[in-house]
């Protein structure tokens, strides 16, 4: 077959041609496409100067790097010369003036390029462009070809190779996108040596730096990537084009099965992750909206679809997505989504990092699946926060204990540029920003990144009982993340036949020498209904405490000290209620975050506070969902929980029963807080007739 572009065939582009007057998913991207493109001849070739981050000249620069690529790859689909002349004037007017351009002034730790105040925008820009290029073959001149090789990527080239070659080995995101644009540049320039450094790294090892060496160290064995989803889908988009690029120029690599097919596992792992509406779960730094339209994601599975195979879980998330990559791949997998069933099963997983990892609870099919996720990996890198052994729960579309993901107005520019917020250090990364268990008022680690990198949590145990007796369970736990303190977290989702959601029990037994503040803390979502018991609303707003995170959370009121809590809220149209159970008494407070907050960057959310002061403690709780709301039809019904109470008892040492009662049944959980073998680890009894 004859090459037209890096990545794409004059047969392939005849195949997407195929689908351009077709309602599938490349229909649709490929509709999006030409009106991007025509809007772009109306608009003609702009190439402004510099400007601030989320400035007008960066988003221009950032959007030109696509057009580029977007008006070379359909000025072949649809053989319409307007588009391949707009990507050659756009790389043209580069050329004129990039050598010249100074450097940007640094915003932050990470170097500056001329386009942009960090070099990673222009790896970015550089990967697209040279995608654009290479389409644009036969439809150059000589002196064009010279005047955009000598005036743009030389100077880039350079720049990431030589001034910046610190970064360039960096085994990190950001060094994954520098090996992805030099190495793409490389192969469309023919220029082997860079291609040699892109997949080797600067000495040559692959051990060091370079694109095998990223692919071996970046990720686990099944696929997890320590920054998290967020970072994931951003890191993965690199890694899929130039495994792309490699495979189809130095099929000698087999690159595709490097690690035991490791870039097959990581987009694997990576869906593992995504919630039911396609979103990803906010682990470590993120944005609580990024989901599966992202393009890094579409590139992801096609490429699956295509080098691996179109399985069915992944197929009915692409079937979520709106579009696809416009490549054979996407192709293959848009015709996969139009003949495949639009839900299927979506099992439940443990995404391993040696000891520790992140634990994917779900029951449910599709859009009424319910998920909940537990964090016990490393830390994350700079981009890591505080919460090992932390949770998230998604159930009934929506996220139900949510995380606050990062602060961070992105890309706005009188934000700090689009850059992190100092509360981003100050509460979001920090302990208490989680749902978790906080000890003596301090962050994991002492709140050291550093610290915190050396370490990880372990997963004990992963249960999945679903299809057998609707239970499913993890349990991990924390030697090290507070000094003389030991936490370990069991999480079980139980369906019980009473609701169309399962009870979520949470179980957090913390065990340290001399006595401690535990604070156990959530974050509901949606607004607060009812506190059962006395509750004491405070008539003026007071800061908890003075760091790791309480100085931004105000104490909006209390109950008294009990073992006993429980209060219920309602979001959207259902609502939840929260029972607790402590070993010594413990004081519930409400919280809201805000305090101290100058420059008006939190969100001001909602916390629940379940304190006590003692060596060790128990604390176990059940999350209820019940009833219905619907305020446009006046409609309320079953707002108050079914679950009557719970009741704790020891029965050993490391063994408790949770006894859950309700108005006409008990049922009863025996569960292990020790070390015991996954199957002696619960034992669940339901159905007992009540006999009041």
């Amino acid at each position: 077959m004859q090459m037209s572009g890096l990545l794409w065939t004059r047969e392939e582009l005849a195949q997407i041609r195929g689908h351009a007057h077709r309602s599938t998913q490349l229909g649709q991207s490929l509709s999006e496409l030409r009106e991007e493109l025509d809007q772009a001849l109306t608009a003609g070739v702009v190439v402004p100067g510099q400007g601030e981050p989320g400035s007008y000249e960066h988003n221009t620069h950032k959007h030109n790097a696509k057009l580029i690529e977007h008006a070379a790859l359909m000025g072949r689909v649809m053989e319409n010369n307007a588009y391949l002349d707009l990507s050659r004037d756009l790389l043209l007017g580069y050329a004129q003036v990039y050598r010249d351009m100074p450097f940007q002034v640094a915003r932050n730790t990470n170097p500056p390029g001329k386009l942009f105040h960090q070099i990673l925008n222009e790896h970015i820009w550089l990967l697209g462009a040279s995608l654009g290029y290479s389409l644009l073959n036969g439809h150059l001149s000589a002196d064009e070809c010279e005047h955009i090789e000598s005036g743009l990527f030389k100077p880039m080239l350079d720049m990431f190779t030589v001034t910046y070659a610190h970064d360039f080995d960096r085994i990190h995101n950001h060094g994954l996108w520098a090996v992805a644009a030099v190495g793409i540049c490389g192969l469309v320039t023919g220029q082997d040596e860079l291609v040699d450094k892109a997949v080797l790294g600067l000495d040559g090892s692959a051990g060091t730096g370079g694109f095998l060496a990223q692919i071996d160290k970046l990720f686990s064995q099944d696929g997890y990537y320590v920054e998290g989803p967020y970072y994931h889908r951003f890191a993965i988009h690199p890694l899929c084009l130039f495994a792309e690029a490699l495979a189809r120029h130095r099929p000698g690599l087999n690159i595709y099965e490097r690690g035991g097919q490791r870039i097959g596992r990581s987009i694997r792992a990576l869906l593992c992750t995504v919630y039911p509406d396609g979103r990803f779960p906010a682990l470590n730094d993120a944005s609580r909206s990024m989901d599966i339209d992202d393009e890094g994601v579409q590139i992801a599975l096609a490429v699956h679809a295509g080098r691996y195979a179109p399985v069915p879980e992944l197929v009915a998330m692409a079937a979520q997505q709106n579009g696809t990559w416009v490549h054979r791949f996407g192709a293959q997998l848009a015709d996969a989504v139009e003949n495949a069933p639009r839900s299927c099963h979506i099992p439940s997983v443990l995404l391993a990092d040696g000891d520790g990892g992140q634990a994917h609870l779900k029951l449910g099919e599709g859009a009424r699946r319910h998920h909940l996720v537990f964090a016990a990996g490393q830390h994350g890198m700079g981009h890591g926060h505080f919460d090992l052994l932390g949770l998230t729960f998604f159930s009934g579309g929506r996220e139900r204990l949510k995380e606050y993901g990062f602060c961070r107005w992105l890309n706005v520019e009188p934000k700090f540029g689009g850059r992190y917020l100092p509360e981003n250090e100050g509460y979001a990364k920090q302990s208490v920003a989680h749902n978790l268990v906080v000890v003596d008022q301090a962050s994991q680690h002492g709140g050291n990144h550093r610290l915190a990198d050396q370490c990880h949590g372990c997963i004990e145990k992963f249960v999945d009982r679903g299809d057998v007796d609707g239970l499913i369970a993890v349990c991990g736990s924390t030697e090290d993340a507070y000094p003389g303190v030991s936490l370990r977290r069991h999480c079980i989702l139980l369906e019980i036949g009473r609701s169309e959601a399962p009870l979520l029990i949470d179980i957090v037994e913390a065990k340290g020498t001399g006595k401690h503040c535990y604070d156990y803390v959530f974050s509901p979502a949606g607004q607060i209904v009812r506190w059962w018991g006395e509750f004491s609303a405070r008539d003026t707003l007071e800061v908890l405490g003075v760091g790791h995170g309480y100085q931004h959370l105000w104490v909006v009121g209390e109950q008294a000290s009990s073992r006993e809590h429980a209060m219920t809220w309602l979001d959207g149209d259902r609502f939840t209620t929260w029972h607790q159970y402590s070993e010594h008494p413990a004081e519930a407070m409400q919280l809201l975050v805000g305090a101290n907050d100058p420059e008006h960057n939190l969100r001001h959310e909602k916390k629940i506070m379940s304190r006590v002061h003692a060596g060790s403690n128990l604390f176990v709780n059940v999350f209820e969902q019940h009833g219905y709301f619907d305020e446009a039809s006046e409609c309320c019904r079953n707002a108050r929980p079914d679950l009557n109470s719970i009741a704790v008892k020891r029965l050993s040492e490391e063994r408790i029963e949770v006894t859950l009662n309700f108005p006409q049944e008990v049922k009863s959980l025996s569960v292990d807080t020790g070390a015991a073998g996954e199957a002696d680890y619960i034992t669940y009894r339901g159905g007992d007739r009540r006999h009041d």
